[in-house]
């Protein structure tokens, strides 16, 4: 009977349109949201993870209306008289939505990791355990769902179910360590240290077979569910201890700049010896973490432009063009000059500051924003009206189209706060010599004079070969 019952359920939810509905979603929605970003194997897992929730969600709703169908609209009555009794529909359900869930599960995620690992060279460190969870939690839905289907068998059980769970997964971040107590712990940065997420999926997989037992004993007490309980909180309450007890993720305080202060889980791994692997392309050296070598082609894409414009004697001596962590930045040696990159890659804000520190380098804006700061952290400075300034957004359009904007806030790799903004007059300018022909060699000529923190954009304009159409006031607190 109970055989019969299964391959009748399994057919059922194989063919059910809300599971392989969501399923489509998660795959579909979260290509979409990782569009333009270079594949990390660190990073997508756990986000692909996160939003599969919503398939889990969907399990947990069809399993619960499966377990709950005879006991609605006089089916109680009408399978009187059957052999089969309502513990043989519970089981063949339990046999047959565990299965069909992870299947979907399985497909979104390694779905989305496949069509990944195609649409660009990947960077980073996989931890297979990261997909496994979304297949785990997805059958801990499914389990749970036959639970709440047979103890409560109101239609808007499952619902409720989901609601309360989805808005505790929502909120998981604010829960620090003990977020793994959930089924899905999503907040992720690809510079943190390793997540236990081996010991978390065996919890999931403890609380799947939980549940499952809890719904066989809702028909009568055997020795058997009780049994597969009991197992199931001996492996689930040591197994989310353990992973509750990791330590958080704890960010020092800024100018607290001391290797010490690093946490000791990822300080080998982002200051040790042999922390980053160094190669020698065209002229200009790069150093990536281990793993991340096959992005630094797409690093010289970005970096080489700019480098071009250089005169040859400031390009030869441009500095490495070296990945560091954002989190992570105690402990560098902040007065070595480099052109950073981050931990991810692909948007266009990241290819915009990868030219500037380029250009900002070459021009000595980015030391005299650092001078400032020093000297008077509360006050900075700013760079309008410079000519190097103009110069300095003309570098980094080789490769990123220039902007009115305020990038250099922050310095995002050393922590350090000062200012340094420009306008739209430095951005026309700029966009201008981009369009005259001969702009390369005329800023080659008058280089000295053009990166001279005096000399005026109005008193360059005639050096540059550029016509008077913007108003460009010296700033109060120039940059010098």
């Amino acid at each position: 009977m109970t055989r019969q019952l299964f391959l009748f359920e399994a057919r059922r939810l194989l063919r059910h349109p809300l599971v392989w509905g969501a399923t489509a979603l998660v795959l579909a929605l979260q290509t979409y949201l990782s569009r333009g970003d270079q594949p990390h194997l660190g990073v997508d897992p756990v986000y692909v993870t996160g939003l599969s929730t919503c398939l889990a969600a969907a399990v947990l709703i069809v399993a619960s209306l499966a377990a709950s169908r005879d006991g609605r609209h006089g089916m109680p009555e009408s399978l009187a008289g059957l052999p089969g009794r309502a513990e043989h529909r519970t089981r063949a359900i339990l046999l047959a939505a565990p299965p069909v869930a992870g299947l979907a599960a399985a497909v979104a995620v390694f779905g989305y990791l496949g069509i990944r690992s195609l649409s660009g060279p990947a960077a980073g460190r996989l931890d297979l355990w990261e997909p496994l969870t979304a297949v785990a939690a997805a059958v801990f839905a499914a389990t749970l769902g036959v639970a709440v289907g047979r103890w409560a068998r109101w239609l808007i059980a499952g619902p409720m179910v989901v609601a309360v769970l989805g808005y505790f997964i929502f909120t998981n971040a604010q829960n620090g360590a003990a977020g793994w107590l959930l089924p899905v712990m999503q907040e992720y940065r690809p510079d943190w240290p390793d997540r236990p997420s081996g010991v978390h999926v065996v919890y999931v997989v403890a609380l799947a077979v939980l549940f499952g037992g809890i719904a066989l004993l809702r028909h009568r007490a055997r020795l058997a569910p009780a049994l597969t309980v009991v197992a199931a909180l001996g492996v689930a309450v040591p197994t989310g201890a353990i992973a509750a007890a990791e330590p958080p993720v704890v960010r020092p305080e800024p100018g607290e700049l001391s290797l010490d202060d690093v946490d000791p889980r990822v300080r080998e791994r982002y200051f040790g010896q042999d922390a980053h692997r160094c190669s020698e392309r065209q002229g200009v050296t790069y150093c990536a973490y281990v793993g991340y070598e096959p992005w630094i082609p797409l690093w010289e894409e970005v970096v080489l432009p700019p480098v071009a414009a250089l005169p040859a004697a400031v390009r030869a001596r441009v500095p490495r063009v070296q990945q560091t962590s954002q989190m992570w930045y105690f402990g560098h040696d902040l007065d070595t000059p480099l052109v950073r990159t981050p931990m991810t890659w692909g948007r266009p804000d990241q290819r915009t500051l990868v030219a500037l520190d380029v250009a900002l380098w070459a021009t000595g804006l980015h030391d005299s924003a650092r001078k400032a700061w020093a000297a008077a952290p509360d006050k900075g400075c700013d760079v309008r009206g410079q000519a190097r300034t103009v110069v300095a957004l003309w570098i980094a359009g080789q490769a990123s189209p220039p902007e009115p904007s305020r990038y250099f806030a922050s310095d995002y790799a050393s922590g350090l706060k000062f200012g340094s903004d420009w306008g739209a007059a430095e951005v026309g300018y700029a966009k201008l010599l981009l369009a005259t022909p001969g702009a390369r060699e005329r800023v080659h000529a008058n280089w000295d004079t053009l990166m001279r923190s005096t000399t005026t954009i109005d008193q360059a304009l005639p050096l540059l070969g550029l016509e008077r159409r913007f108003d460009a006031p010296r700033g109060a607190t120039p940059c010098l």
